[in-house]
């Protein structure tokens, strides 16, 4: 998304909702003649357990109040078998919008074309599916990524072993955060990558982190692609003792994240907002729902890299391309809570009330 005030003007092909330019409709004006909320969305996450989807749940509920519309929230327990038949449900509901989290992209293609032949939009949060009615929203986690493994091999000296803890092979986020680091690491021919899969799960992440330590005991930096998942890979790190010796970096930007970059803990960690990221993928649900279609099947969210403050004029030093938004953890924190600041917009309402 261009900016907080231009998402339909910047990505969005509405059929006669551009002539739309008046003040924001009031959250009761979206609800039906009988006082129910005029549109349904159903949402499927891979659980409802790990931190980031459950302050994504919050968001979204937030982003429901505001534009007067219903949110059904399930969780796939990890399962790719109850994720379809989630999906499935909602579509035999008749809901007016489905979000899926997906855990695996190819996976969850025949039903997402079951959706678009009931005529039902859908977004893939942090998936992509090539069906015409559904739409990715993404974070540009390949650069981000990147960028985090060139801080790691300036700061280890360009050789050595390094982890990194991914989520699961198939899965968008994952498979783009991965393949970001293996580039970024490939500018230094001495480091070598020791990588397993931690299915978004904190116990599987300890336990992975757990066993790299013990079969490499010289290892210098450790990288997790989920910060509820790298916070429990790091106490398998203080057990070992090694906190003083092994670099940590992380991405999220999640509020506990955050403190461990203040405390120096990690280096850094990548903000994304899990609260900014519930809002945004409700509010794409009802401008779907509402009969707006965006130009673009792939939308990105904006991502800040939060450091120490201290450390800062060090990473400038590394000069690592392209620029982008670095802030501190207090800086991450106050965006943490003003999400709704960035991103809502009254457009949204003007669409839902012509509807």
């Amino acid at each position: 998304m261009k900016s907080k005030a231009g998402f339909f003007k910047a990505c969005i092909m509405v059929l006669a909702l551009l002539v739309v330019c008046g003040a924001a409709v009031s959250a009761e004006a979206a609800s039906g003649p009988d006082g129910k909320p005029r549109y349904v969305l159903g949402v499927v996450l891979i659980d409802m357990t790990n931190q980031f989807f459950v302050d994504m749940i919050e968001g979204g509920n937030r982003a429901a109040e505001d534009y007067g519309v219903q949110v059904i929230w399930k969780s796939a327990d990890n399962s790719q078998e109850n994720q379809i038949s989630l999906t499935e449900n909602f579509i035999e509901q008749g809901v007016d919008c489905i979000l899926v989290n997906p855990i695996d992209n190819d996976a969850m293609k025949p039903t997402i074309e079951k959706a678009a032949a009931a005529g039902i939009p859908t977004v893939t949060m942090a998936g992509q599916v090539d069906v015409d009615t559904n739409y990715a929203t993404v974070y540009n986690d390949l650069d981000n990524t990147r960028q985090i493994a060139e801080i790691i091999g300036n700061k280890i000296g360009g050789a050595g072993k390094v982890a990194l803890l991914y989520g699961n092979k198939g899965n968008l986020v994952s498979d783009l955060r991965q393949e970001g680091f293996h580039r970024g690491i490939a500018k230094f021919p001495g480091i070598t990558v020791v990588e397993q899969p931690m299915n978004w799960d904190p116990a599987e992440g300890m336990k992975a982190a757990q066993d790299i330590i013990a079969a490499n005991p010289d290892l210098k930096a450790l990288h997790c692609v989920s910060d509820a998942v790298t916070i429990a890979a790091y106490q398998a790190i203080v057990v070992a003792g090694k906190q003083d010796q092994i670099l940590v970096t992380s991405y999220d930007g999640n509020p506990d994240s955050c403190a461990m970059v203040e405390a120096g803990s990690f280096y850094c960690t990548l903000l994304t907002g899990a609260k900014k990221t519930g809002y945004w993928n409700v509010q794409m649900g009802v401008a779907l729902a509402a009969g707006a279609r965006p130009e673009e099947h792939i939308l990105n969210l904006d991502t800040h890299l939060v450091i120490n403050e201290k450390n800062i004029p060090e990473f400038e030093k590394m000069g690592i391309e392209p620029k982008r938004s670095v802030i501190t953890p207090q800086e991450a924190l106050g965006r943490v809570e003003k999400y709704r600041d960035d991103i809502y917009d009254p457009d949204i309402m003007a669409v839902i009330e012509r509807s």
